[in-house]
């Protein structure tokens, strides 16, 4: 990002030198008064257009090695989804009795086969289709679907480590293609060198399966962090050192934060085994904290985050050479102001400006008196 933090500080010093230009011309030059204001003013409206473009056009900045957020500051509504508490909820299907025996729901409000259909509190639900399996609840996985005891271990067979007891699961099956195959950074980070073109199946598409919040309480221009828990299916240590364990690489989930380009990031495969190839970004972590900053463009922004499904070379996902790719489990998504106020380096530009316009005002009353 060249990005938004540093475009109030850019914007207020070049129009400060433009100003003094403008000044020069008038004083030593012959310039009219009204020449002075108008160069002035263009200046000003260049700058702020060309940077606001520039800033719409950058992703949100990961930060490394990061301090936990504060869960009392958070500007995200049911940020660990616990809430609400029904009483609908399935606690069969491989799973231990959820919260209050409520268990767990599917997410997608037009999923067409499975029951109970719920979404947490304050969250929206989009894309997937008609087969699509996204669930939110109870985060205990502790037997398969056929009754086979296996390890304890969280949704989907991810880890357990979560804040509270519930986490989201975006389940939605594998893409039929992709345009091109990414290349996964050491921070996380999924690259593109254009905008990837991901096809899904007509049961689990055409858009991926999404939970969006739009959050209030910002300040515009404020410097803000959000921090979200991600793991993967299957990256349960315990179940994948079972007779149930599986190869999985590294899958990839859409964040997206409004005013900014959708940021790419790594879903941790843990413990499954390396696809040939396709190494973990994060070794043979169960999870990962990512911590993403960037600054508010209004008091209300929305916040998504996307799953495409299992990217899959043996099931024929056209464009992916990485073997099998694991899914999105998410939990606790925290948002906290870090700077709502200009810098000082930003009221040096303001003060800046202000004692060119003195001086500016200095200088035509003394042209007006020499005249």
């Amino acid at each position: 990002m060249s990005k938004f933090i540093s475009v109030p500080v850019q914007i207020l010093t070049l129009n400060a030198a433009f100003t003094t230009i403008a000044i020069y011309k008038y004083v030593y030059g012959g310039a009219r008064m009204a020449d002075m204001i108008r160069r002035s003013l263009t200046y000003s409206f260049i700058v702020f257009f060309c940077f606001a473009f520039i800033a719409e056009a950058q992703t949100p900045t990961i930060i490394t090695n990061e301090q936990t957020l504060s869960r009392d500051q958070n500007l995200v509504i049911n940020g660990s989804f616990e809430e609400p508490h029904l009483e609908e909820g399935d606690d069969f299907g491989g799973f231990l009795p959820g919260v209050d025996g409520d268990g767990y729901y599917f997410l997608s409000p037009i999923n067409t086969v499975d029951t109970p259909i719920a979404q947490p509190d304050g969250w929206t639900i989009s894309g997937g289709g008609t087969l699509s399996y996204g669930r939110w609840g109870n985060n205990i996985n502790s037997v398969s679907n056929m009754g086979v005891t296996l390890p304890i271990a969280g949704q989907a067979w991810s880890s357990t480590e979560i804040h509270g007891e519930r986490s989201i699961y975006l389940g939605n099956q594998t893409p039929l293609a992709i345009s091109e195959e990414p290349t996964f950074m050491p921070n996380g980070e999924v690259v593109f060198t254009t905008p990837p073109i991901i096809t899904l199946k007509p049961e689990y598409g055409p858009d991926p399966l999404q939970i969006s919040q739009n959050v209030e309480g910002f300040v515009p221009g404020g410097v803000y962090r959000m921090s979200f828990w991600v793991s993967g299916e299957w990256s349960n240590n315990g179940f994948a050192t079972s007779e149930f364990g599986t190869t999985a690489g590294d899958g990839i989930v859409g964040v997206l934060i409004e005013g900014y380009e959708i940021l790419y990031l790594a879903i941790p495969a843990g413990n499954s085994k390396e696809p040939a190839g396709a190494p973990h970004v994060f070794g043979t972590d169960e999870f990962h904290t990512y911590t993403l900053e960037f600054v508010a463009s209004d008091t209300e922004m929305e916040i998504s985050f996307m799953n495409w499904g299992h990217f899959d070379s043996l099931s024929d996902t056209i464009g992916w050479e990485r073997g099998q790719s694991t899914e999105l489990i998410m939990d606790d998504i925290i948002i906290n102001g870090i700077r709502n106020v200009p810098t000082l380096s930003q009221w040096s530009m303001v003060a800046l400006a202000a004692i060119l316009g003195i001086a500016a005002f200095i200088a035509y009353r003394r042209k007006q008196l020499t005249t």
